[in-house]
């Protein structure tokens, strides 16, 4: 299995969290979440013990085509597991609300 590299996101913003999968080639993957951080003053999470879950819409885990989910709280951080395959998978996250009005 290969990982995107994380994308950390704002737990402190409102709102929810677009995202878009798009698949070129050949493959197999799941997005990941967890609410594990290494970075937390409080209680910090060694790199190697983070815990990632599969998302809870069954069309990102194990897929093979282009999907786009929403989360509706912000986890921590997310990531692209790539199963297998000769393709790739581009993730675009967009966050609802991190800018007040």
């Amino acid at each position: 299995i290969k990982y995107s590299p994380w994308v950390r996101l704002d737990n402190w913003a409102p709102g929810g969290v677009a995202v878009q999968l798009v698949v070129t080639g050949t493959v197999s993957y799941t997005l990941q979440q967890t609410l594990d951080d290494p970075n937390s003053p409080t209680n910090p999470v060694a790199v190697n013990s983070v815990t990632w879950f599969p998302c809870a819409d069954t069309n990102v885990v194990n897929a093979t085509t282009s999907a786009q989910t929403n989360y509706q709280f912000a986890p921590i951080f997310c990531r692209i597991a790539l199963a297998s395959g000769s393709g790739s998978v581009t993730g675009t996250f967009v966050q609802h609300s991190v800018v007040p009005l």
